[in-house]
């Protein structure tokens, strides 16, 4: 006799009548849409990435990682977020796809960015609920609140705004939030739930603070740009090893195996962007520019890391106190 192994179940809202999750249902219909989407070619190499995020990896990390005791007036703010998520999402792939730029593609971004400041909202009611402590669930609250940057970042680029930037960095900035501010520290903080320790309270630090401050060089200044992402290069690499050596073999076998290939693609990745930082704070050509890094940086950011890390952590999802909800295999 056989029995059906069934996802863990998860917090917050589920579709009417069943006892599927929103988050889930989201997922799965995003990842159709993103497909679909791909497949007909209305998508750049850029967008292909910005899209993932929003329509898949988004929904799977709000499933795991908002669990704990809240306040009544931040479950209702919560509810509201992923109850409007998939709709912000799909928007967001309809202003991606709308040709050109224009008020049309940033009012189509719009829901998206009302969502995010939802979540931004969430987070600030998960801190004043719960203080700052344990720092694995405010390196969560952080990825909930760097996520509307990057909506930010969309709205501009599609009103043509670039400020001192070119264009595609403005892109990629919106990019950059949904992964490096998002999907990042929401596995890092499930990494704390699960192996808490000092090595790992270092590392989440640079994670709490690293996304911002490259942002800040890139503005400002290479030197800083350099410095930030040399930092965020060893301490994302350190704890890619972390998860490798010290999470992956404690979870159930598939997790497990998901967990370690996302944390092997991690350090890759960042070791390109820190090429490509040497390469603009010298002047040189070290063969990483922008086309380079988004097919390089950019494949293993959305599907080496971002994908494999938040499949991964669903199959087997840690409460805030480490306990999983999840039998082992």
């Amino acid at each position: 006799m056989t029995t059906t192994r069934r996802l863990p179940r998860i917090t917050g809202p589920r579709v009417r009548g069943t006892d599927v999750a929103v988050t889930d249902l989201s997922a799965g219909v995003g990842a159709v849409a993103w497909v679909a989407a791909t497949l007909v070619g209305g998508l750049g190499p850029i967008d292909r990435a910005l899209a993932l995020a929003p329509l898949v990896l988004v929904p799977l990390g709000l499933g795991v990682a908002l669990s704990g005791t809240i306040d009544r007036r931040t479950r209702r703010r919560r509810a509201v977020a992923v109850r409007w998520q998939p709709v912000g999402a799909l928007a967001l792939l309809g202003s991606l796809l709308w040709s050109g730029s224009g008020w049309v593609a940033a009012l189509l971004a719009v829901p998206w960015l009302v969502v995010t400041g939802l979540l931004g909202l969430v987070a600030l009611g998960r801190i004043e609920h719960r203080g700052p402590w344990p720092l694995a669930e405010t390196v969560i609250d952080a990825g909930l609140a760097y996520v509307s940057v990057g909506a930010v970042a969309l709205v501009l680029s599609t009103l043509g705004v670039t400020l001192w930037f070119e264009p595609v960095i403005v892109r990629l900035t919106a990019v950059h939030f949904h992964y490096a501010g998002f999907v990042l520290p929401v596995a890092t903080g499930l990494v704390g739930r699960v192996a808490p320790g000092r090595g790992y309270r270092v590392l989440a630090a640079v994670v709490l603070v690293g996304p911002a401050l490259i942002a800040v060089g890139i503005s400002f200044s290479p030197v800083v740009e350099l410095v930030a992402v040399g930092g965020f290069t060893a301490a994302v690499a350190a704890l890619g090893g972390y998860v490798v050596l010290a999470v992956a073999p404690t979870r159930p076998r598939t997790q497990g195996v998901l967990l370690a290939a996302s944390a092997l693609a991690l350090p890759v990745s960042m070791l390109l962007a820190l090429g490509y930082a040497v390469a603009v704070f010298t002047g040189g050509d070290l063969g990483l520019g922008i086309g380079t890094m988004v097919a390089l940086h950019g494949s293993l950011n959305a599907f080496g890391f971002g994908l494999l890390a938040m499949v991964g952590w669903r199959l087997s999802v840690p409460s805030v106190t480490g306990r999983s909800v999840a039998r082992r295999n």
